[in-house]
Formats: C-alpha cells, sequence, structure tokens
C-alpha cells in the first residue's frame, strides 16, 4: 500500500512577486528558512524545504 501525500497548491499573481517561501501554513517563527524562488511566467515551481507548489497566473517581468 502506498501513501500519496497532497501537496498545496498556492496560486500567485504579478503583484506578489518577487516570490518567497518560508512554510506555506506555519507561523514565522516555526517555518523553514526564507528561500526566494525564481518562477517563470505562466509557470509552477516548487518549495525545496516544503513542498508548497506556487503556480504563477501572469508575467514575471524583472523578477
Amino acid at each position: 500500500m502506498s501513501h500519496v501525500s497532497e501537496r498545496q497548491v498556492v496560486v500567485i499573481e504579478s503583484h506578489d512577486l518577487p516570490l518567497h517561501c518560508s512554510g506555506a501554513d506555519t507561523d514565522a517563527w516555526n517555518g523553514h528558512p526564507h528561500v526566494f524562488l525564481p518562477i517563470q511566467s505562466h509557470g509552477k515551481i516548487e518549495c525545496p524545504y516544503c513542498g508548497t507548489i506556487y503556480q504563477l497566473n501572469g508575467e514575471a517581468k524583472h523578477h
């Protein structure tokens, strides 16, 4: 029997950039190290610490 964990997907817009994660569902003191994520226009990226997936709806201009 295998266990498949569901990963949280967070949809962001251009005004939310630059994208950073310190743990999507944790308090600031209880999260992982603050990491900036280089997302592409209309793309997705996964946080290497917590596995949260971010989806950008829009252009990533100058970020």
